[in-house]
């Protein structure tokens, strides 16, 4: 989960993404744009806004919703927050950059951290997805772009998924867990939660040769469940937050729960692990040289 689709770093208060087009081709292309630390900090890195019995939570970090420990934390504030309100029964989680949901984990998190604070972001990422995973909400993922890595972990963990078609032109959004690209492998559970939304074998080779699908692959296979028009995504999102928010709670959440309460109890019990073994990896020598290199060459374009 190093190098997403997106990888997002900054440096002197410049952030530089670059996009990697691996379903294609081997393309390269890059873009840069300004990412001040003071500019995150003074808008809210989510926003959220309730609607009748349907909440919305929008991502607004720029450039692409990278998931920083700040961004992880935000993000299960906003959960905790809106489940606290009995009368919300449901919840669009979107983005508000219209080309991705997140590009994926923070670089800057990974390359030369203090290992507290590794450890605290790991957490948090975790965090993230059993607070969206088991929530009691009924959870629409409104996919208007882009979701590489930790971005499909922040898809799959939604309840349904709405993904914008590929357009008349020009390429098509791309979501998947594209890690063994760049020679790693997900981690445990992002894994286990690929292979149990499109099943074993797709989820197999999905996960080894690090696929990002198209909309229309997408669906085939039962990654996403619905596609739309990029400016109908959020109102079919909210045409289906009202449905499945018709369905008793009691019944509803029970029924999640039946399917889910293992999988998530098994992160629970093997959480210290998973991040010993997450710093382990980060930590080693090699991958931190070869983060240094990719952040130098990034500095160069």
């Amino acid at each position: 989960m190093l190098r997403n689709l997106i990888i997002t770093s900054r440096r002197n208060g410049v952030s530089t993404s670059t996009f990697h087009n691996i379903t294609a081709s081997s393309r390269l292309f890059s873009s840069v744009a300004t990412d001040n630390a003071a500019d995150n900090s003074e808008k809210a890195l989510v926003k959220t806004s309730i609607d009748d019995r349907i909440a919305t939570l929008v991502l607004n970090r720029s450039p692409v919703n990278s998931l920083s420990l700040e961004m992880c934390e935000a993000i299960s504030t906003a959960i905790k927050d809106i489940e606290s309100n009995t009368k919300v029964q449901g919840m669009i989680l979107s983005s508000s950059n219209p080309s991705t949901l997140s590009a994926g984990l923070d670089l800057n998190e990974l390359y030369s951290p203090d290992p507290e604070r590794l450890t605290k972001f790991w957490r948090s990422f975790q965090q993230v997805f059993l607070d969206l995973y088991g929530s009691r909400l009924a959870t629409i993922g409104a996919i208007g772009g882009n979701a590489p890595a930790a971005g499909c972990m922040l898809a799959l963990s939604c309840d349904y998924r709405i993904m914008q078609s590929s357009p008349g032109s020009g390429p098509p959004p791309l979501i998947g867990l594209n890690e063994a690209q760049f020679g790693i492998a997900a981690p445990l559970f992002l894994g286990h939660l690929m292979l149990r939304t499109i099943g074993f074998r797709q989820g197999e080779m999905a996960l080894s040769l690090g696929t990002l699908f198209t909309p229309e692959q997408a669906l085939k296979i039962g990654m996403v469940d619905e596609l739309a028009d990029g400016d109908e995504v959020l109102s079919k999102s909210r045409e289906v937050a009202l449905q499945w928010t018709k369905i008793p709670p009691h019944a509803r959440v029970a029924s999640k729960m039946l399917a889910r309460k293992e999988f998530l109890e098994e992160l629970i019990r093997n959480r210290d692990e998973d991040v010993e073994q997450f710093q382990n990896f980060v930590l080693n020598d090699k991958v931190q040289a070869n983060l240094g290199a990719y952040l130098e060459s990034l500095r160069r374009k």
